[in-house]
């Protein structure tokens, strides 16, 4: 640990500092509070109670912010949920704090390695901003139709598998968000929204078993009531009478006479009738048929035409989405992010190079905090040793007698670092030697005014009055 009031490093087993003999004590207990939470938002992770754990984490980073083991474990997690730019924030911090810390560096190389898979996740966060955009303007369907290619492209992304669920359940399509709310589940265990959304359906569910076992107890009534009332009397063999043998064969020998010469004239008759009926019903039923069979043929034909027509919409509304959704300033954040790690990674990184990637992005285009602080953590990073770089040049460029060169590199150290004294003072030397009075005077007056103990603002007043 580092000692708060020389920064020397000091063992943590240390109750006073080696240098200057501070008191460690708090710090030594700050520390172990710090790794303590670290140790339950392992302990949770480990039972995928991933935001459990990013709760604990955050507050272990609270208290001790160059934590490394803590905020590298907060940064699998958001990659575990789907959420790479928190999670190469998180990772780029750590490896600030600790350049040693080869954790970090192990992480975010895994990230660099397969482009092909950090362009899949960069394309689902932007159909997820879409997405997040039409839900806000009431399109739930199209919303619903993009979440479905980020749940697809990032299946742990459990954001994006919430707000789909969510849109389920709001179109009361309460068997579509369970499903897709065990998914989230899965992912992250206790997620309080998700919890809460499958509460929500819990009532819906209980009502539809409740209404299926009165139906199965009503089918089950019935067949009882509809059981046979005959009871089958014990068979009991008779012993064998020869008389009535007989009687019954003279009889059953009558009725076969008396059927043929009686009954079957009359029989066949009412048969061939029936089947005239029936044959006279048979063709009423097969006209009826064919009317409905063209009347649904009419009907596929229109609702064909229908979904063509919903699907030249649907692909307007799309481009629609896509013209209006710009991420541009996320591509940008990334690449800048990219030459950064790398200038990093090699020891040989161009600070101005990155400074001018970084003050092309516009920021408004950033909507959440973890790709703000990413960026203003490479900005604080690189802008004033950009600023000194452009300013050497710059400088050389104008002991050449080069001003127009000159002017374009002083004016970049300027924005980079508006406190960097030597660049404003040869800004106006530049516009003097340029015979631009007016532009010498306004930054001469800019060093005389904001920063008059200077050497620059004395040398700024003399300028002035030889521009009088």
């Amino acid at each position: 640990m580092k000692c708060y009031n020389c920064g020397n490093k000091v063992p943590i087993a240390k109750e006073l500092c080696e240098y200057c003999g501070e008191d460690l004590r708090i710090l030594q207990r700050a520390y172990r509070l710090s790794n303590s939470y670290y140790n339950m938002g392992l302990a949770k992770a480990k039972v995928r109670d991933l935001s459990g754990a990013i709760l604990v984490l955050k507050k272990s980073l609270e208290i001790n912010k160059r934590n490394t083991n803590a905020r590298n474990l907060l940064g699998l997690i958001y990659f575990e949920m789907g959420e790479v730019v928190a999670a190469l924030s998180e990772w780029v911090i750590s490896k600030h704090l600790d350049p040693d810390n080869k954790e970090s560096d192990y992480y975010i190389e895994a990230v660099r390695s397969n482009p092909t898979k950090l362009d899949v996740l960069s394309q689902s966060i932007k159909k997820y901003n879409a997405a997040l955009a039409l839900a806000k303007q009431g399109d739930d369907d199209l919303a619903i139709i993009q979440l479905r290619k980020v749940v697809n492209l990032n299946p742990n992304f459990v954001k994006a598998t919430q707000l789909l669920s969510l849109l389920y359940i709001n179109n009361k399509e309460y068997d579509k968000a369970f499903r897709y709310l065990n998914r989230a589940r899965k992912i992250d265990v206790s997620n309080t929204n998700t919890l809460k959304y499958l509460k929500e359906i819990e009532t819906y569910a209980s009502e539809a078993i409740a209404e299926s076992k009165k139906q199965v107890k009503k089918d089950n009534k019935q067949e009882s009531s509809e059981a046979s009332p005959f009871i089958v009397s014990p068979y009991r063999e008779e012993r064998p009478n020869i008389g009535l043998f007989v009687s019954l064969i003279a009889g059953i020998v009558i009725g076969i006479i008396a059927s043929v010469v009686l009954i079957v004239p009359t029989v066949r008759d009412e048969a061939v009738s029936q089947f005239r009926d029936t044959e006279v019903e048979y063709n009423a039923q097969l006209s009826k048929k064919d009317q409905e069979i063209s009347s649904l043929e009419k009907e596929k034909t229109n609702l064909e035409e229908q979904i063509a027509s919903l699907e030249d919409e649907l692909a307007r509304a799309q481009e629609t989405v896509e013209q209006v959704v710009d991420n541009t300033a996320y591509e940008e954040l990334l690449e800048a992010t990219s030459l950064y790690l790398d200038g990093t990674a090699n020891n040989n990184l161009d600070h101005i190079a990155v400074a001018e990637a970084i003050s092309n992005i516009d920021t408004t285009g950033l909507l959440n905090a973890s790709s703000i602080n990413l960026y203003n953590k490479i900005k604080e990073d690189v802008y004033l040793e950009a600023s000194d770089k452009l300013y050497n040049q710059g400088h050389n460029l104008y002991s050449a007698r080069k001003y127009d060169e000159a002017l374009e590199n002083l004016l970049k150290a300027y924005e980079y670092n508006p406190t960097n004294v030597n660049a404003i003072y040869f800004v106006g030397r530049t516009y003097q030697r340029m015979e631009d009075k007016d532009k010498a005077r306004e930054y001469y007056t800019i060093l005389t005014e904001d920063y008059p103990a200077t050497n620059r603002a004395k040398e700024a007043k003399t300028r002035l009055r030889e521009l009088e």
